[in-house]
């Protein structure tokens, strides 16, 4: 199930299976010269482009269940089901307009136990005439509130149309230092982790940082920067980078200028290409990061013994909201004694994803047993402030799942429908 079924470069559409990866539809696109790229999200590049978008990923650019054009799927019952125009024979149309007649299916999918998806069909992007990636350095934790506010008017306006990344500086510490330190392993010449953490320091500016993507007709793109510069720029240091302006600082920097900034640049080159549909493995070393040895690291999570675990909350994007989560999110990591690593997402211009991580040693029964504790915590006080987790684990479920909710009595009554002997994921999302 690992097929790359159809590619429109017409109407810019994949058709794929639930094995195809992100890195495979990537190098595709680019192999056939196609006029499009697919939207890439900062997980590995081996990881589904289905199973992402059944989970409603975030990708760089938008939204993955935005790009959902049509389903097929197994249910539980074993009836094969084509959502949209898909299930009429030959439709000229199944791809293009993904509403069909009658009841629109394809949103009942995502985070269901229902059935299984064989196949998507799902939207590309078109490649643009120009794109530039912008990196905020926010000078204070005191202009989060007010650069959150400054953004979410910009894209109210128009002028930002991609999802903006603002981390804090623990996500671009576990994040950057190992990339740091994997950047010199490459090359022949190890260096500690010390020196490692010492480099990426001397290039990390403030307290949280901001990445987003314009792209679009030049002349779009430098007034966005304009207008970007004017509304941000007051809160921190802004600088605009393309691809060939990444390469051709890495050459300068390695010939004259502080050690630092080149390797920084060496490193998280991968990174600055995500928003133009690259999709890399770099993110995945800060699973394992935090209780590594100084040996060469590994390339597979779970060849180490570094836990993770993630708390994804939904934040109103204005300023106030966003410092209240942020205060909560830290009260609850002091208590369990864990430094949270969190990344916000505007999703659009109302409210943002909040990616909020722990690392621990899974060796240690004692620190699996905090972090649990930690993420259950957390999860409970998103829900007393009304900040609503928008993905969660299975030993969660009960904490969003009332019983007594129509909503949930409703989605117990689909799955007798859909799935009537209960074979597809039980209790995944639902009161069954």
């Amino acid at each position: 199930m690992n097929q790359i079924l159809d590619v429109n470069t017409t109407f810019g559409y994949a058709v794929v299976q639930p094995g195809v990866t992100q890195k495979q539809l990537s190098d595709h696109l680019r192999q056939m010269g196609a006029p499009f790229y697919m939207d890439v999200t900062g997980s590995g590049q081996d990881t589904s482009v289905i199973g992402n978008t059944m989970e409603r990923g975030v990708a760089y650019n938008s939204l993955r269940a935005d790009k959902l054009l049509g389903l097929e799927v197994v249910l539980g019952n074993g009836e094969v089901l084509k959502t949209g125009f898909g299930h009429y024979p030959n439709s000229k149309v199944a791809a293009l307009c993904k509403y069909g007649t009658g009841p629109a299916l394809d949103q009942v999918f995502p985070q269901s136990n229902y059935g299984i998806v064989v196949q998507a069909t799902v939207e590309l992007l078109p490649v643009p005439e120009y794109q530039s990636t912008f990196l905020l350095n926010i000078r204070d934790e005191a202009d989060l509130a007010p650069t959150v506010d400054a953004l979410r008017k910009l894209t109210q306006a128009g002028v930002l149309e991609s999802v903006v990344h603002i981390g804090n500086r623990r996500r671009s510490e576990v994040t950057m230092t190992p990339l740091m330190y994997r950047y010199f392993a490459d090359k022949g010449e190890p260096i500690s982790r010390e020196e490692a953490d010492r480099l990426v320091q001397a290039e990390l500016k403030g307290p949280w940082s901001a990445l987003g993507n314009l792209s679009g007709p030049k002349s779009h793109v430098k007034h966005a920067q304009r207008r970007l510069k004017a509304a941000v720029g007051k809160y921190g240091q802004i600088r605009f980078v393309t691809a060939a302006l990444v390469d051709f600082a890495i050459k300068a920097t390695g010939i004259v200028g502080p050690k630092s900034i080149n390797s920084f640049l060496n490193a998280s080159k991968a990174l600055l290409d995500l928003p133009r549909g690259l999709p890399t493995n770099a993110a995945l070393h800060s699973t394992y990061w935090p209780v590594a040895s100084d040996s060469p690291t590994p390339t597979e999570p779970d060849e180490t013994d570094g836990g993770m675990l993630f708390a994804a909350p939904i934040v109103p994007q204005d300023g106030a909201s966003v410092m209240e989560a942020i205060r909560a999110t830290d009260a609850v990591g002091d208590r369990h004694g864990f430094k949270m690593a969190v990344t916000l997402n505007m999703m659009h211009d109302k409210s943002l994803e909040g990616v909020v991580s722990i690392d621990f040693d899974r060796r240690d029964a004692d620190q699996c047993a905090k972090a649990k504790a930690c993420m259950k915590d957390l999860n409970q006080t998103y829900l007393d402030l009304s900040f609503n987790p928008y993905r969660i684990d299975i030993e969660s479920m009960p904490i969003i799942i009332d019983p007594e909710d129509t909503f949930w009595q409703t989605i117990r009554d689909l799955k007798q429908v859909f799935d009537p002997n209960n074979v597809i994921s039980p209790k995944r999302f639902n009161l069954i």
